[in-house]
């Protein structure tokens, strides 16, 4: 049985951070789900991107890659530049991107605030105000956010403070674009395996899986696709009734029997 029906025939989606990992995981369900086009925005691995965009076409949708740097004051501007020479409308919305540097508050740079939320905040700002433009009603958008907003990680200060806002900019545009027949709401996937916590994890990686998953209800790590799956299903009409919400798809992590996120 398919669970989306024709729920995104015809559909454009728009993932930033879209050719890896989780933001990769979600273009591919649409594809499956049957969206005509869908848009995915990478800022430097070009290889990685068109391999992404290969897979993407294999499942019977068209896609477009859009290489662009979210941390640069044009950064959304050019983005949505590039999306309506190929597009009139956008359906979909997912704002997936992030990056910061891991390191404590107190070593934080200037440099290092911009990035940070120039890519969560800033570009979702005004890549909303730019969406809405050609976003017709019975739209979607949808936010991911961070475990580092629920409990303490060394290193993930500024990060899960940009996150944090981002979940209140949710609730905000939750309330704002009501009117417009738009609905806002944010997935919040705890830890999982991505590009960025083997980058902040290095070696100990797999070690920080293994103690993670003995903290969880199933005692397992996630699948994208389960992650990928809920970040969907926000954007479909089996939705239409939540409004602003921060759905926690992270295993039951944060009332788990250990009041502690110990990687």
């Amino acid at each position: 049985m398919n669970f989306w029906g024709n729920e995104f025939k015809n559909k454009t989606v728009l993932i930033t951070g879209g050719t890896k990992g989780l933001g990769f995981a979600t273009a591919k369900i649409y594809a499956e789900a049957g969206a005509k086009n869908i848009f995915l925005s990478y800022l430097s691995d070009k290889k990685t991107a068109i391999k992404a965009q290969k897979e993407i076409i294999k499942l019977g949708a068209e896609c477009e890659i859009i290489a662009c740097d979210l941390s640069e004051p044009k950064g959304a501007e050019e983005l949505f530049f590039q999306l309506e020479k190929k597009s009139s409308r956008l359906d979909v919305y997912i704002h997936n991107a992030a990056a910061t540097a891991f390191k404590n508050l107190l070593d934080m740079k200037s440099h290092h605030i911009d990035k940070t939320f120039n890519i969560t905040l800033k570009s979702f700002i005004l890549g909303v105000q730019q969406a809405v433009k050609i976003m017709p009603k019975g739209g979607a958008i949808v936010t991911v956010s961070g475990m580092d907003t629920l409990k303490a990680v060394p290193g993930h200060g500024l990060l899960g403070a940009a996150k944090s806002a981002l979940e209140m900019l949710t609730r905000y545009y939750a309330q704002e674009l009501a009117a417009k027949k738009i609905s806002v709401n944010c997935v919040n996937p705890g830890f999982f395996d991505s590009e960025s916590t083997r980058k902040y994890f290095g070696k100990k990686m797999s070690a920080a899986c293994n103690n993670y998953s003995k903290h969880l209800p199933a005692g397992r790590m996630p699948t994208l696709d389960e992650i990928a799956g809920t970040i969907v299903f926000l954007s479909s009409t089996h939705a239409s009734w939540i409004f602003g919400q921060t759905i926690y798809v992270d295993g039951g992590a944060d009332f788990s029997f250990t009041s502690s996120y110990q990687l």
